[in-house]
């Protein structure tokens, strides 16, 4: 059986189209980097790709989750710092007005500064990352204008006395962060355990109180009275340090396991770019092969293009 011409140059051109879109492909394939353009091109390797793509999806979302931890507790952590270098600082104040050469005056002086620290410390228990207060709990944001977790108030009594206190109006539920599936850490105590049950403030203001009635008891029992809030700014300075010892902790959790993760990411990326990734050497030969029959697909096209025109000369 014969085949005709015509049919032969059809043939060769459906080869040339072919050869064509397959240079395109390996062509494309070479530019990416990876050997497949569509999922349906190897359903396997898609099914395992797209299983490792998700892993390393989740490992982003947990470490998004962990560097806010690790910035929250940092912050946290070089706050209490700086809380624990003012509880020293009313500490040496208060051993300095137990001095039998203190006056009335130079105890007004002193009991200005301790109020100045109590008035840092509490713009420190309100400190923020972003809009996030730092020691309010699971109740980081919402709060009304004016409104924060740590406020000092003053009431009048009928006596025409006035009390201060701090009142608290943050959470009492620790804030949490998921750092895992179905793990949560927590960032640190509540401003209520952190700030108001260490007795921070009410000291400092006992102690302001005391040194501003110098005149209104005697030497000797003041300074008894003043011994004890020095026995007191101790027992604080050791509580937040406790505090500050487990948000270390935490920070150092929170490292180790940010390396983990970063070793587990690494490695489905490998094994990603290993399922995925295009072996160049072999594309390029595979390229020279096709672009070596597109060339002779051609020549064979156009002789055979010549012999049709030969039949009507």
């Amino acid at each position: 059986m014969r085949v005709g011409t015509n049919t032969r140059y059809e043939s060769i051109l459906f080869e040339l189209n072919r050869l064509s879109s397959e240079i395109n492909k390996t062509q494309i394939k070479i530019a990416i980097g990876k050997k497949c353009l569509k999922p349906s091109d190897d359903p396997t390797t898609a099914v395992i790709s797209l299983n490792y793509k998700q892993g390393i999806g989740r490992i982003d979302k947990y470490q998004n989750a962990i560097q806010e931890g690790l910035s929250f507790l940092k912050a946290q952590e070089s706050i209490l710092g700086n809380v624990q270098d003012l509880i020293s600082r009313a500490k040496v104040l208060a051993i300095q007005s137990a001095n039998a050469n203190q006056n009335q005056e130079t105890r007004i002086a002193i009991a200005n500064e301790i109020n100045a620290i109590l008035e840092t410390l509490i713009s420190l228990a309100n400190s923020q990352i972003g809009e996030k207060y730092l020691f309010a709990g699971s109740k980081t944001t919402g709060y009304f204008s004016g409104e924060k977790p740590f406020q000092l108030i003053k009431e009048s009594l009928p006596d025409g006395k006035v009390i201060e206190k701090v009142i608290y109006s943050g959470s009492l539920e620790n804030y949490k962060i998921g750092v895992d599936k179905d793990f949560k850490i927590e960032l640190g105590k509540n401003g209520q355990v952190v700030f108001i049950d260490s007795g921070v403030f009410e000291t400092l203001i006992s102690l302001k109180n005391s040194l501003k009635s110098n005149l209104k008891v005697n030497y000797y029992e003041e300074n008894y009275d003043i011994q004890s809030f020095i026995e007191k700014l101790d027992k604080i300075y050791n509580y937040i340090g406790f505090y500050r010892g487990e948000i270390g902790a935490k920070i150092n959790h929170l490292e180790t396991k940010k390396t983990l993760y970063e070793d587990f990411k690494n490695t489905l990326e490998s094994l990603l770019g290993e399922r995925e990734g295009a072996d160049l050497t072999e594309l390029i030969t595979s390229l020279q092969r096709l672009s070596t029959a597109y060339e002779a697909a051609l020549r064979v096209t156009v002789i055979i293009k010549d012999l049709s025109l030969a039949k009507f000369i």
